[in-house]
């Protein structure tokens, strides 16, 4: 698991709020800073933000490791600049379908950001990357629940648990897209090879479980994608239409409802 917060501060939120300061002296430096960002984005999109190291990234931008020092004081501060990097690419909350419409569509939102980005669910959340674009997309999204008779800790945990939901079912979605490749079997060769060992050691012990089986609550949405990623993403739609629902009846148990 990545950390934020473990480089320098003060170098950090400059480099997050105002980018490269101009040099003192010699040449201009020839990269943008979000050229940089970007490179190391496209590092961790292909092997993860263990495999992402100064030197690694100074060979994909085609300069020294010494000059990539310019730029950025460290892996430390570089994880946070690509953290805020990808929620800028992110759109903001849209409140003109309500605020339901509009948490879903975080959430949707989220999703996406995960399976483009998986490395970003071995990014901690505990402690916040507080960029211009991390910050902006907070406050939209705190804006869908505010003015809606929700107390002020509330509207933040109600963020808060749709946010949650989402990372950890956005890790089994993206747990499923990659199996295939990570484990060399397709779904089908994986369940061909073990269907008739379960189908005879199951032999009519789990009544239940063979009884919602056959009442379909094992099928799918849609069958043109691989079967687990399917049922992970029916999942996330389930769960979050629960959680949204949960809200909901936050919402109109008013400020003064009880815990």
């Amino acid at each position: 698991m990545e950390y934020a917060g473990r480089g320098d501060p003060a170098r950090t939120m400059a480099l997050l709020w105002d980018g490269l300061p101009a040099p003192r002296r010699g040449p201009r430096q020839r990269l943008e800073l979000a050229a940089v960002v970007d490179a190391a984005v496209a590092v961790a999109d292909r092997a993860g933000p263990a495999a992402l190291s100064m030197r690694a990234l100074a060979q994909e931008l085609g300069i020294g490791t010494a000059s990539l020092y310019t730029y950025v004081p460290g892996k430390a501060e570089l994880l946070e600049l690509m953290v805020d990097r990808v929620v800028g690419g992110q759109p903001l909350p849209d409140a003109t379908s309500g605020w339901r419409a509009g948490l879903r569509g975080v959430a949707e939102a989220d999703l996406a950001a995960y399976r483009a980005h998986p490395w970003l669910l071995q990014v901690s959340t505990s402690r916040t990357v507080f960029g211009p674009h991390v910050l902006a997309r907070y406050e939209a999204t705190l804006a869908l629940l505010h003015g809606h008779g929700l107390a002020a800790a509330d509207v933040v945990g109600c963020v808060a648990a749709v946010d949650s939901y989402t990372r950890g079912a956005a890790a089994a979605v993206v747990e499923a897209e990659q199996a295939p490749a990570q484990t060399g079997s397709s779904d089908d060769e994986w369940w061909e090879r073990r269907a008739p060992f379960l189908e005879e050691r199951m032999n009519g012990r789990f009544p239940l479980l063979a009884a919602l089986e056959e009442a379909g609550a094992f099928g799918v949405s849609d069958t043109a994608l691989p079967y687990t990623l399917q049922r992970a993403l029916d999942r996330f739609a389930l769960g979050l239409g629960l959680v949204l629902d949960a809200v909901a009846g936050r919402i109109a148990a008013g400020p003064g409802r009880a815990s």
